[in-house]
């Protein structure tokens, strides 16, 4: 690893990017070059899975930061509330005692960036000021814009998507073998069918049974089962299912297991409105006494969808779903714009859309 201090003499060696349409990082690999100091001058962390993000980031800012300086030379953004020209303008501040400035950009997918701006911001990624580091981050790429298309070919273009679980049980091992901990084979699996595939919550739970075993540094199925819960995700179309059979306790039980796993408001939100516009629709054409397969050719869908939605039809008269597509689109504006609790707006919509007279 390359002190802080002799960054300015090595920095033509180990800092730069570089667009190469072959190159796409996991997060391992781009620990592993982080840690062995060889750092770019542009990430692009892209994918739902954040506890990704926030590694890889932590990673460079431990090695890029010293306390003493951390403070001057560390500037946050989120892309929703800031502009190119202020990203840009961050990385050209002077950094504070030789240091690197590290900027970085939050949530890139929120935003829709003007022709001027995408073509800001890709001149400066072809060109970065030295001695400095920009992190961009996005829940998705959609490659089809021309923004996200040339920054996942960086040289610093990382994938964070959620990993299948087959794969956590020697990544948790690994980190526990990090940590100084032994975990044995049946310990991580036992782990990881608790958790679900969620490395966040794993990294969790591992530092929890850390806790309870103490000094003891090799971990077994049972030390795994008096501590971690089960707190696997549930289906994210139970959460519906609940509500087309309007039980707000169980609805409202699978939203906190949702949003405790990391499920964003707003998908949880869109899917409620694509349940409930299935049910309306499938409604709308079984009053012209249309046959299941008949209706999944009108609207373009699965017959079993159909079968599905009609078996809650009847839970539902036309002024029940015209309610419910107004509290819809009320906690939409709220969860966007009122500032409030996500979690309490969307407690207030459940318990409005159970209480819904048929």
């Amino acid at each position: 690893m390359t002190p802080i201090r002799n960054w300015a003499t090595v920095w033509s060696a180990s800092l730069s990017t570089s667009f190469n349409p072959t190159l796409v990082l996991t997060p391992k690999e781009a620990l592993q070059k982080i840690e062995q100091g060889k750092v770019d001058s542009l990430y692009f962390l892209y994918g739902e899975e954040r506890f990704f993000h926030t590694e890889v980031i932590q990673a460079l800012l431990k090695q890029l930061l010293t306390p003493d300086n951390r403070e001057f030379n560390l500037e946050n953004f989120e892309a929703k509330n800031s502009s190119v020209n202020n990203w840009i303008s961050a990385t050209q501040t002077l950094s504070f005692l030789g240091g690197t400035k590290v900027v970085i950009v939050k949530n890139l997918h929120e935003i829709t960036l003007q022709p001027r701006e995408c073509d800001s911001l890709l001149n400066h990624c072809n060109d970065p000021l030295p001695e400095t580091c920009l992190i961009l981050t996005a829940n998705k790429a959609d490659r089809k814009r021309k923004l996200f298309k040339a920054l996942t070919k960086l040289s610093g273009a990382v994938t964070c998507d959620a990993p299948k679980e087959a794969t956590l049980i020697p990544w948790i091992q690994k980190r526990a073998e990090t940590l100084g901990y032994r975990l044995s084979p049946d310990a991580a699996r036992q782990m990881v069918e608790h958790t679900g595939p969620r490395p966040g919550l794993l990294a969790v739970e591992l530092e929890k049974v850390m806790t309870y075993t103490g000094k003891e540094r090799s971990i077994s199925d049972k030390e795994v089962l008096a501590v971690v819960g089960d707190i696997k995700q549930e289906n994210p179309f139970a959460l519906t299912e609940a509500l087309k059979e309007k039980n707000a306790e169980q609805a409202l039980a699978l939203l906190h297991n949702q949003l405790n796993h990391g499920e964003e408001p707003l998908k949880i939100l869109g899917t409620m409105v694509w349940q409930l516009r299935v049910i309306w629709e499938v409604k709308h054409y079984q009053a012209q006494k249309l046959p299941p397969v008949k209706i999944a050719q009108e609207m373009g869908a699965k017959p079993f969808m159909v079968e599905k939605a009609m078996k809650h039809t009847q839970n539902f008269n036309q002024s029940a779903l015209t309610g419910s597509f107004k509290d819809l689109a009320q906690a939409d504006r709220e969860l966007k714009t009122s500032g409030q609790s996500p979690q309490a707006i969307l407690e207030s919509l459940i318990l409005k859309l159970c209480a819904g007279k048929n």
